[in-house]
């Protein structure tokens, strides 16, 4: 009962946290979840959460939706989740803690790379274009593969939006579509491996998606008080912690631990 309310409570604090700039809420979610559960056990029912939660986010932000960036991240999500099932069932053959260490370091790279490598200039504003169809399209298919695998992507596809001149609302409610996106492929998928027992998790995942409902709501609020320059510096700070930590912690750390 004690890791129950653990976890419900982490799932509040976090879901906050992603209100509030779009992300770092998720990743959090995920190392607080695996220091108490397994990896098998964890990315499903991180997944099953991490569906309600986007999905609120999808709710109260509906209206600063880009349809066309979800469509076309969409487009490449599907093929991707196919894949990345196929690997899953391979990986669990006992391949996925000598491999998971390698995921994490390309994805710890990634995210600081893209991260702060210089933005072209283009107007900072919920206005602005989105992308050439070719960029969220591989992104999504990216996303499908690895999500089905180590769990959180939203690290992995944050730079895209940043770089594409998304701010405050505009992100987080494009961001999070794109997100749900991956997280209802996952589902099917897992049960259909036969590598996931949903009965045995199902009071967990049912709490603490109950959680994230009220943390969306709460950081909605207080993203209000936040300008779009504190936006982006904060959004730069997670992504920052987000990179070192998936890197250093998850990749390096956890590579040198197994050898």
């Amino acid at each position: 009962m004690t890791l129950l309310w653990v976890l419900a409570l982490a799932a509040f604090a976090t879901s906050i946290i992603s209100g509030i700039i779009g992300m770092g809420g998720g990743i959090l979610l995920l190392a607080t979840m695996l220091s108490f559960l397994s990896h098998a056990e964890t990315i499903p029912a991180h997944g099953a959460v991490q569906l309600v939660s986007n999905g609120t986010r999808l709710l109260v932000f509906l209206r600063h939706i880009d349809v066309r960036t979800v469509l076309r991240f969409a487009a490449g999500a599907l093929p991707g989740s196919i894949i990345g099932g196929l690997l899953l069932v391979w990986l669990r053959k006992d391949h996925i803690d000598t491999t998971e260490p390698y995921f994490k370091i390309a994805i710890g790279l990634y995210v600081l790379i893209t991260t702060f490598r210089p933005i072209a200039k283009r107007p900072a504003s919920n206005e602005s274009a989105p992308p050439r169809i070719s960029t969220f399209t591989l992104l999504g298919g990216l996303a499908g593969v690895l999500g089905l695998t180590i769990g959180a992507i939203g690290p992995l596809i944050a730079p895209a939006f940043l770089h594409a001149g998304f701010v405050k609302e505009r992100m987080i409610a494009t961001k999070a579509v794109c997100q749900m996106i991956i997280h209802v492929l996952k589902v099917p998928i897992f049960l259909a491996s036969g590598l996931v027992d949903y009965t045995k998790l199902g009071q967990l995942i049912v709490v603490m998606s109950l959680m994230v409902i009220p943390g969306t709501l709460i950081g909605k609020k207080i993203l209000k008080r936040v300008d779009e320059r504190a936006f982006v510096i904060l959004f730069k700070l997670a992504m920052l912690l987000a990179g070192l930590k998936v890197l250093m912690y998850d990749g390096f750390y956890k590579l040198l631990g197994s050898a």
